[in-house]
């Protein structure tokens, strides 16, 4: 009995033993750093034994859960990096991945600001992190770098006769390209750019102690030889805007002088017509969509502000066709005219005869110019201008032409006319019935002249 007991108690500790084998799992810690400033990185991909399984966390790490029965096959994934893959054995619990940036190409272009040559010979060095980097540029003023994808660089490039440049490049996950321009050592560039807008003014005239020196290129950039250590009277001219004059010494150390112009009011009057070539009073003047100003009673308005440049131009008056266009300020006081036509409305004219009765087809004319008939309603509708006077006429066979006057005022939108025409008399009608007459008299008196029997003599009793 005892034996049969032990042999119990046995085979369950077997069973104990077992189950807890089965149910224990290891936990392996993935932590993903770039391998360079052993940054931590997120959301880089991980599989495991060929499957897609999650994405690092803000620390990027993943705990991976596994039996531990064994190896596992870790891959790890990220754009702009090499991939990592490593056998990780079963009882392993931490895993470090350094990923490193995939190697791609920064191509440095350099030219000579002035002609635009490239410029050989220049020494370019490129740093990011620890890692220093140095060639010269080959005939075409190109050097070529092995780099890190998803990096920042800072350039620094040193050529004989060229003032120094640098500056920073992004490096993406393709090759680069860069290009940068270098100035003359014994040059001194003067920038003039537009003071509202920034942008470059090409053509602007530099004068040092009043001698022209050059104009800017289209970059807004003049570029040319000063001697240093110098005071200058610099003065710098635009049509169109105010001139800028400044006293300076240029030092050994001075690159550029940058001048920011300011437009020159030139002012500019907007004159505003009819058709008939009238002056129109308080015709509202929009300019760059804002109201701006009225015209007087002459037809102008004055905006002494205006600056040289475009600027598009509305001008509004009730009972007109509205006018815009685009005008160039350019020249003091610049004048533009704007002729507005007068606003159209519907007129309707109705013919009919004395009886109230419609007449079809009937030919109108306006100020002695046909526009067109009658329908079968005798309707016509056309347009006419506001506060002018028609002249209009209706004419149709067998009826008497009539012209009535008729004036449209502002605010009506649709008028109308009526037109009554008389019959006219039927001569041809007439003239027939006044033949058929004459020749019915005619006829009487003939057969009264010549058809009267002759007479019988009747003797008498005291003729015998």
């Amino acid at each position: 009995m005892y034996r049969y007991r032990s042999r119990l108690l046995f085979i369950l500790l077997c069973l104990a033993l077992l189950c807890s084998m089965v149910q224990a799992t290891i936990d392996l810690q993935i932590t993903v750093r770039d391998s360079i400033d052993n940054t931590s990185i997120p959301n880089a991909a991980v599989y495991v034994n060929g499957q897609d399984v999650a994405r690092t966390n803000n620390n990027g790490q993943y705990l991976l859960s596994h039996s531990g029965l064994s190896d596992q096959r870790i891959r790890v994934s990220m754009l702009g990096y090499d991939d990592w893959e490593r056998i990780i054995a079963k009882n392993e619990t931490t895993v470090l991945v350094n990923l490193t940036h995939k190697a791609v190409t920064l191509k440095v272009n350099l030219y000579d600001s002035d002609t635009l040559s490239p410029v050989a010979g220049a020494l370019v060095n490129i740093s990011a992190m620890n890692y220093t980097q140095g060639k010269e540029s080959n005939a075409a003023g190109i050097v070529e770098f092995g780099v890190n994808a998803s990096m920042l660089y800072s350039i620094d490039i040193i050529a004989p006769n060229y003032e120094p440049r640098s500056s920073t490049v992004a490096v993406g996950m393709e090759n680069k390209a860069v290009q940068f321009w270098l100035l003359s050592g014994n040059k001194f560039s003067f920038v003039v750019n537009d003071k509202d807008s920034k942008a470059p003014i090409s053509g602007a005239e530099v004068y040092l102690n009043a001698i022209l020196a050059g104009k800017t290129d289209e970059r807004g950039i003049l570029s040319t030889p000063v001697t240093r250590g110098k005071e200058y009277t610099i003065e710098i001219k635009k049509e169109g805007y105010e001139t800028v004059t400044e006293s300076q010494i240029i030092s050994e150390s001075d690159a550029l002088y940058a001048a920011d112009i300011t437009k020159a009011p030139l002012g500019a009057f907007v004159y505003v017509y009819d058709e008939n070539h009238s002056p129109i009073n308080g015709a509202e003047i929009y300019i760059n969509g804002s109201l701006s100003g009225t015209t007087n009673q002459y037809g102008r308005g004055t905006f002494p502000d205006l600056v040289f440049g475009s600027y598009p131009v509305e001008v509004r008056k009730t009972g007109y066709v509205p006018s815009s266009r685009t005008i160039v300020v350019s020249n003091k006081s610049d004048e533009y005219s704007f002729t507005l036509p007068f606003e159209n409305a519907n007129l309707t004219v109705f013919v009919q005869d004395k009886d109230l009765k419609i007449i079809p087809n009937a030919t109108i004319a306006l100020d002695g110019t046909v526009s067109g008939h009658t329908n079968d309603n005798g309707l016509f509708v056309t347009k006419v201008k506001f506060n002018q006077i028609y002249n209009i006429t209706a004419s149709h066979d067998g009826y008497q032409a009539s012209s009535v006057q008729k004036q449209v005022f502002q605010g009506n939108a649709t008028d109308s006319v009526t037109i009554n025409l008389e019959k006219t008399m039927d001569w041809g009608f007439i003239g027939m019935i006044v033949i058929v007459a004459i020749v019915i008299l005619v006829l009487f008196a003939a057969i009264r002249i010549f058809g009267k029997k002759p007479g019988h003599h009747i003797m008498r009793r005291n003729e015998i």
